[in-house]
């Protein structure tokens, strides 16, 4: 098996024929390929596609070809995203995540709005996974409590209220 290179320099297999001579899958056949290693958006496959060295036309026929099967559907990607990661990080970061991955806002806010679990409880239960049971917290903990907290998206007030409750808690077991 050869390897050619895309534009970013990575490498894609390509299988030889028997004539010896490299055959590089048609775009068609990578984009299925590409879907088959995990669900993509349309923007990502287009990107990936293009990457790999496929012309326009070539990467809007393969486009076409995966979406008139359903194998590429933005807005289920979108809830499928956003339903997989809700459990642990902020609705921001879902939005951010789904932005960067080329996914339209209209379908981004439809996707949220779909979500089964207030976001206060996402945040109560990643306080209660990384601190465990309720108990006073000294300085430092509390530091590193609110640092995780807030790189999974939360806002200081929201991370505050459920660091307040967290402790209240703790007062009330004592």
């Amino acid at each position: 098996m050869a390897f050619i290179r895309g534009k970013r320099g990575r490498k894609s297999p390509c299988s030889e024929d028997r004539s010896g001579r490299e055959h590089r899958p048609d775009a068609r056949e990578k984009a299925m390929n590409l879907l088959l290693y995990r669900p993509r958006s349309e923007y990502e496959l287009r990107t990936r596609l293009s990457d790999a060295g496929y012309s326009p036309d070539e990467t809007e026929d393969a486009l076409d070809y995966v979406k008139g099967y359903g194998y590429v559907n933005d807005r289920r990607f979108a809830e499928n995203y956003a339903r997989s990661r809700q459990d642990s990080v902020s609705r921001r970061v879902i939005s951010m995540e789904l932005r960067e991955k080329g996914v339209d806002s209209s379908l981004i806010s439809d996707a949220l709005e779909e979500l089964d679990m207030p976001e206060e409880e996402v945040l109560e239960r990643l306080l209660m996974k990384k601190a465990g049971q309720p108990h006073r917290m000294e300085e430092k903990e509390l530091r590193r409590l609110y640092g995780f907290l807030a790189r999974k998206g939360f806002s200081g007030g929201a991370i505050r209220r459920a660091v307040c409750c967290y402790e209240e808690e703790a007062e009330a077991a004592t």
